[in-house]
């Protein structure tokens, strides 16, 4: 990689997560998530060498599916792209001649990524006023997703609108917890273990359970979207999520005006 290149990821890093901060009012929230992404996906991408080294493509994609997002949240877009056609190969079966050849290059991508996260923290500080307005007081909104950094970021942006967050880490939690706290809404990963996001809507719809569900994935296939409909969600959202996007559905369903972005 170039030094243009390199400066031009750090300064979308810098941007993203001053926006991030500058938006929730969170600086330590904020360094969780770095700290979650320095610490977790070196680790996970040592997992997908040993499930590749077992010619586990599915496996391997499965991980990768959970890594991907995070690059988005950061602002590094093209990257985030180049590993959903990682995923796409690796989910198709087809003869990898070097499936090893990407992963050296995207665990390179990732370690310069990461020196620039372990720095980070010196630019985040800033004075945040708090949020004068906050309409879903009172509301809770549960979240399962089983990757620590995604349920982090969707935590803060519900957070910022007032209402209170529970989080459920697999399929088997998220009917566990709806059942006992009575959300108000559902933001529910398909892809989970235990479980999938699809059973656990299909038993909660089974239970009686009529709160909005909105089904996430970082896929983009049709039968996806299709099956989550068909189990009972009410509407189908792509990771990465942005703040508008969730705002605007968690306003659409616990309220009824709109909200400024």
């Amino acid at each position: 990689m170039s030094n243009e290149q390199m400066k031009s990821i750090q300064l979308r890093i810098h941007e993203s997560l001053g926006n991030l901060e500058s938006t929730l009012g969170s600086r330590e929230k904020i360094e969780e998530i770095v700290l979650e992404i320095v610490d977790k996906t070196p680790q996970q991408f040592n997992q997908i060498e040993k499930v590749l080294a077992q010619k586990n493509s599915k496996e391997a994609a499965a991980i990768l599916h959970k890594i991907k997002v995070r690059y988005a949240y950061l602002g590094l877009d093209d990257l985030f792209l180049e590993l959903s056609n990682w995923e796409d190969t690796l989910n198709t079966d087809q003869a990898i001649i070097n499936p090893l050849e990407p992963l050296i290059y995207f665990r390179d991508m990732n370690s310069q990524i990461n020196d620039t996260l372990k720095k980070s923290s010196y630019y985040l500080h800033r004075d945040v006023a708090a949020s004068e307005t906050l309409p879903l007081n009172g509301k809770v909104v549960l979240v399962a997703e089983d990757d620590e950094v995604n349920s982090m970021v969707f935590e803060l942006f519900i957070k910022e609108l007032g209402a209170h967050v529970v989080v459920a880490h697999d399929g088997n939690e998220a009917v566990k917890l709806t059942l006992d706290q009575k959300p108000d809404m559902i933001f529910m990963d398909v892809h989970m273990p235990f479980f999938s996001g699809l059973e656990a809507i299909q038993q909660l719809r089974a239970k009686g359970v009529n709160c909005p569900i909105i089904s996430l994935s970082a896929s983009t296939r049709l039968n996806e979207r299709d099956q989550s409909i068909a189990m009972g969600a009410n509407e189908f959202l792509i990771k990465p999520a942005n703040r508008v996007t969730i705002r605007q559905i968690l306003m659409k369903y616990l309220e009824s005006k709109e909200i400024n972005s």
